[in-house]
């Protein structure tokens, strides 16, 4: 006869053990979703800031083309220091400031744009032209 008394052995696991793998498990898929959450989030505001820039761009290009002599003075008289555009199926809107800088004839164009219902501007351009103002 053995003297030594049978051990059991148990297969499995206890419930604490799954317990802490569901809250581990938990964690890092919290995590994970924090992290994706947070990607969409700034690819939009980048996705914003891009096409805000590109609004202010193209009034700026308008500006420099002006002062270049390409638009006869007719359509110079036209340009507006604010406004709407489409980009994208949405409308953004903007606004320019024109500043004497020093020396002559030397101008500070800035414009700003944002989403039309928005009431902050995302994006911001600016640039030096030499010639008439535009004002």
């Amino acid at each position: 006869m053995n003297s030594h008394p049978k051990i059991k052995s148990s297969s499995g696991f206890t419930l604490i053990e799954v317990a802490v793998a569901l809250a581990i498990l938990s964690w890092v898929l919290g995590s994970a979703l924090y992290v994706v959450h947070q990607y969409a989030d700034e690819r939009l505001k980048l996705r914003e800031r891009f096409f805000s820039t590109q609004v202010s761009w193209n009034r700026l290009l308008e500006r420099y083309q002006d002062s270049q002599g390409w638009v006869p003075d007719s359509d110079r008289r036209a340009r507006q220091k604010t406004g709407i555009d489409e980009q994208l199926d949405q409308n953004w809107r903007w606004e320019i400031k024109i500043e004497s800088a020093m020396g002559q004839d030397l101008y500070r164009y800035e414009v700003q744009s944002g989403l039309e219902e928005s009431e902050k501007f995302s994006g911001s351009l600016s640039i030096y032209l030499i010639g008439k103002a535009g004002k």
